[in-house]
């Protein structure tokens, strides 16, 4: 978490750096708090370190896009695990085996981005309601 200096530029609301699994991204608050992330970590177990390694992949990624908050403050670093689905997308949508059961998760980096568009979907079927969109490609029984 980043607050950038009162004449750094801050960058539009949510900006994705162009990886292909959407890792890398940087939200903006109202506030002027800017949130740069994120590692992804196949291989890394639940190892929850902030490795400098880490750390430097994901300003120097955030910066070379968007170069403006440069000069910011680090207010914080925070870890955490991020489930994705088994083929990136996520899984979303009814249980049939289990009444009542609604799944919302494996949203991995994009969970800040598109977590409260999922919780709208999730609440739209808890009220059986039309989610508004297909949900097949997100069965969570895939």
């Amino acid at each position: 978490m980043l607050r950038p200096g009162d004449r750094d530029p801050v960058p539009v609301r949510i900006v994705h750096l162009g990886r292909p699994r959407a890792d890398d991204y940087l939200l903006a608050f109202d506030d002027s708090r800017v949130v740069v992330g994120a590692t992804h970590e196949d291989d890394a177990g639940f190892d929850h370190r902030a490795t400098a390694a880490g750390m430097a992949e994901v300003l120097n990624e955030a910066l070379s896009v968007a170069p403006g908050p440069a000069g910011a403050t680090h207010l914080e670093t925070r870890i955490g695990f991020r489930p994705v689905g088994p083929d990136i997308r996520p899984l979303l949508g009814a249980v049939p085996q289990v009444a009542g059961l609604i799944v919302a998760n494996g949203l991995g980096a994009s969970g800040l981005t598109m977590g409260p568009y999922a919780g709208t979907v999730a609440a739209r079927l808890a009220r059986r309601a039309d989610p508004g969109i297909d949900l097949t490609p997100y069965d969570p029984l895939r």
